[in-house]
């Protein structure tokens, strides 16, 4: 009899136990000085929504112990608001990447307080793959060293052989779509080009890489991924690659997910962190400032499809294909 009502009471403790961690990142509006238990304790109190976003080959259980150790190992992110973490977890969750940075299918930024959610190489292949009529598609990084040259025009052409000594600086990133009908086409972006749409980000200057560009290694994956998002503009997509040219680089605030957490209302999206600087007095007015969506359009050498029935196309803004894009939010007022 003892022993069951002890039991009960050290139950009874850690059931409590979550929502004081949930209720103490609430007040502060982030994870910061959080133990790794009480991480765990809040991410679960997500469970439900991240589980019914996530596609059938991932769990809950596993996406939340992933997310974890991401945010244990780096501090900073604790440091951001609670909102734009579990966003940058939910959109993951949606696209059905882990957040492994070793992975390299997406990335959590910490920048200014907010989480910025970023696609990377891997992740654009895998999302180009789910269209259903890719065959092939890769990209690759051309240095200063290799032998390179390509045409556009009527009979487009690409060839590329790297250097099999010291490559050099690099110079060119290019990627390459086969489709099962026989067709292809290709996208080459030059290393101002690829510079241009890295220094967009409020969080990037021209002076210095920051976040997962900050490696050799790290550039490269970036550049290359960067060049398929291009490529998708004349690409057929999959519902969840024209979702992810919209999301990349966004910062969650939970007004985006949709009631059943399974989709994005792309007209929340904020992709400058400055937008989430806290909003002016009432009587304070202020000239309206446009709003920042996309990439710079870099004008990038691409070979349009060559193909015996050619593929049908789409663009990164088009389209009502985005999953169940309904007036919801995601609950942080559990």
């Amino acid at each position: 009899m003892t022993t069951t009502t002890k039991s009960a009471t050290k139950s009874t403790k850690q059931s409590k136990k979550p929502n004081g961690a949930l209720q103490k990142a609430k007040n502060q509006g982030s994870l910061k000085g959080l133990n790794h238990t009480d991480i765990k304790s809040v991410m679960e109190s997500f469970k439900g929504q991240i589980a019914e976003a996530l596609p059938r080959h991932l769990d809950a259980d596993r996406m939340i112990q992933i997310s974890t150790t991401l945010i244990r190992k780096n501090p900073e992110i604790a440091n951001c608001s609670i909102q734009s973490l579990m966003g940058a977890v939910m959109q993951a969750s949606i696209l059905g990447f882990k957040p492994l940075e070793s992975l390299g299918y997406c990335y959590f930024v910490p920048y200014k307080g907010a989480v910025q959610f970023q696609i990377g190489y891997k992740g654009y292949i895998q999302l180009a793959r789910q269209s259903g009529e890719i065959k092939m598609i890769y990209a690759e990084t051309v240095h200063e060293n290799d032998h390179f040259e390509y045409a556009l025009g009527l009979e487009p052409k690409l060839e590329h052989k790297p250097s099999t000594g010291n490559r050099g600086a690099l110079t060119h990133a290019y990627a390459v779509a086969h489709y099962k009908d026989g067709g292809y086409n290709f996208m080459v972006l030059s290393k101002k080009e690829i510079e241009d749409i890295r220094v967009y980000s409020p969080m990037q200057n021209r002076d210095k890489a920051k976040g997962a560009w900050a490696t050799e290694h790290g550039y490269k994956q970036m550049a290359k991924g960067k060049t398929i998002k291009q490529m998708s503009k004349y690409m057929p997509l999959s519902e969840e690659m024209e979702q992810g040219t919209q999301t990349d680089e966004a910062v969650f605030t939970g007004r985006e997910l949709s009631d059943d957490n399974t989709g994005i209302r792309e007209e929340e999206l904020i992709h400058n962190v400055e937008e989430l600087e806290e909003e002016p007095e009432p009587e304070t007015e202020q000239e309206p400032q446009p709003e920042q969506t996309n990439e710079p359009e870099p004008q990038p050498e691409q070979a349009e499809p060559k193909t015996q029935n050619k593929p049908k196309t789409g663009t990164a803004q088009g389209g009502n294909t985005k999953k169940s894009a309904t007036n919801g939010k995601m609950n942080f007022n559990q």
